[in-house]
């Protein structure tokens, strides 16, 4: 037995056990890949580990009459608060409007939102354009009850902000992450979730916060977590994390209040390294990609560590309640690569979080893996969430489905390229993949090169139009405000958008921000 620099706790050698969770606030259909990858690795270093999904335990929770019926008691009390005044501003005002209306529909929400869900989690009702439109209305009306009962806090099924810039200040977070009256996961952790974990069981908690609308939800989990359970040694990590470690530098008050490590980067690796540390009672000095505390000193190690993706064991899902995800059938997420091959946009971070480097799982390999899923969960149904797949990636996994007459329904990730031809999107279509989400950015080819997007106008109108040949459904991404980008220059997106809506099913325009290791910076 070995002292743990985390708190003091006593760890036996073969012992040592690990939960790792995905918190809110995040899309409640399918799981996500960071904690079924580490787990999978951390077992095959013999570790004890197993994962939780916090994301759709709080949607689940959140959409239950218990809860709405707080969120409706909120909203009442603040009404009545709002009439005891003698005078309102005019935000008040609008506040009051905004309560009134929620209530006047809170009770048929409550009434169906039980209904809602079932809807979501059942084929031949989900498949009903009718049934599922009138689910998709009552579970969103839940969610904005939600926010209305925990005003200026903004609560939907894409996103959690708390209002006030929280997620962007450590000191922000330390008030928002302790304050019940805006943010909803208070409550939930305390009274619902927290006490259905066995926490004296475990010895590390590892927190995955991929999204900043996971900031507030995961850091408030990670604050409690630290505080009730001092024996735990809480780290966090993720994208958000690597990308933004520079600005935790200097703020060691960021790990009193949330975790005693962050891990930067790619995870696996560097986890086995903490947990083999922490048991042997080593200094955390030697864990690669891990900022920690060295007395009031936040230290970021220097070594750095990325594995070869291709070695790296597949994903497991055990422990993840896949009857709970708001999808009528169990949706797989996959990874044929890790990185991106193209790696050259200049807005882009994932270069910088990968370390600029690229693998992909061979053919027969990715094909075995979709039919173990499909076979061990009763699926057809999966995602490839590679930042992009190649078209070289596509035709062969393709061609290899085809031949073994594995019948899957997928979507994935695509770049524009101008070898994607009409017998490619034949195979993919024969092959099951039914909707492609493509990086469209922009459609003037000026804006494209300061982007280094390697493509054109033409091609992305060719490529569009090939696909929606072939009885795919196109989505693309787009931003407006790319910097130097002229109001005649959007203009052209647009007109492109409306040229060729009859090969364009669906796409989502945003506006461009720059990230803080965005390769143009």
């Amino acid at each position: 037995m070995l002292l743990s620099p985390s708190g003091g706790k006593w760890y036996h050698f073969n012992t040592m056990k690990t939960l790792l969770i995905f918190p809110a606030q995040w899309y409640p259909t399918q799981p996500y890949l960071s904690t079924p990858y580490l787990t999978a690795f951390l077992q095959d270093k013999g570790w004890q580990v197993s994962q939780r999904d916090f994301n759709i335990e709080s949607y689940d929770h959140f959409l239950s009459a218990p809860l709405l019926r707080q969120a409706e008691n909120r909203m009442q009390e603040s009404v009545q608060s709002l009439k005891s005044k003698n005078s309102l501003s005019i935000k008040e005002k609008s506040t009051l409007d905004v309560l009134a209306m929620g209530l006047k529909f809170s009770d048929r929400i409550i009434d169906g939102v039980e209904e809602a869900k079932s809807v979501m989690r059942t084929p031949e009702r989900f498949f009903d354009f009718g049934a599922y439109q009138q689910a998709d209305m009552v579970i969103k009306s839940a969610l904005k009850l939600v926010s209305d009962a925990y005003a200026p806090a903004i609560f939907s099924l894409s996103t959690f902000e708390s209002g006030t810039r929280a997620e962007e200040s450590t000191r922000k977070a330390h008030e928002t992450t302790r304050d019940v009256a805006t943010n909803p996961f208070i409550h939930l952790y305390e009274n619902i979730l927290l006490p259905t974990e066995n926490w004296e069981d475990y010895d590390v908690v590892g927190i995955s916060i991929i999204g900043i609308s996971q900031i507030i939800p995961g850091l408030t989990l990670a604050r409690m977590v630290k505080e009730k359970y001092p024996h735990l040694h809480v780290t966090l990590g993720g994208p958000i994390f690597s990308v933004n470690a520079g600005q935790l530098i200097g703020h060691p008050e960021f790990y009193d209040d949330f975790c005693h490590s962050i891990v930067t980067f790619e995870g696996e690796e560097p986890m086995h390294r903490l947990l083999s540390a922490l048991r042997e009672g080593d200094s955390l000095h030697t864990v690669p990609n891990l900022l920690h505390l060295d007395g009031r000193e936040v230290v970021q190690n220097k070594e750095r560590v990325e594995l070869r993706f291709e070695e790296l064991p597949n994903p497991v899902f055990d422990g993840l309640p896949m009857d709970k995800y708001l999808s009528p059938y169990p949706i797989i997420p996959v990874l044929q690569s890790r990185g991106c091959y193209w790696g050259k946009c200049t807005f882009c971070t994932h270069s910088f979080v990968y370390g600029h480097r690229y693998g992909k799982q061979k053919t027969m390999a990715m094909v075995d893996e979709l039919e173990n899923l499909m076979k061990k969960y009763n699926t057809k149904y999966f995602t490839f969430s590679d930042e992009a797949v190649s078209p070289h990636s596509l035709n062969d996994v393709s061609e290899e489905m085809i031949e073994r007459g594995v019948e899957i329904r997928s979507l994935a990730l695509l770049k524009f390229e101008k070898i994607m031809d009409e017998e490619l999107f034949s195979k993919m279509k024969k092959a099951g993949f039914i909707f492609l989400m493509f990086g469209l950015e922009s459609a003037n080819d000026r804006v494209l090169a300061l982007i280094d997007k390697g493509t054109t106008k033409e091609v992305e109108r060719d490529v569009l139009l090939k696909s929606h040949k072939a009885g795919i459904w196109n989505h693309s991404f787009l931003f407006f405000g790319f910097p130097t980008e002229t109001r005649p220059e959007a203009q052209e997106t647009i007109d492109f958008l409306k040229k060729h809506l009859p090969f364009l099913q669906s796409f989502w325009p945003g506006f461009f921000f720059f990230n803080p290791e965005s390769r143009c910076l």
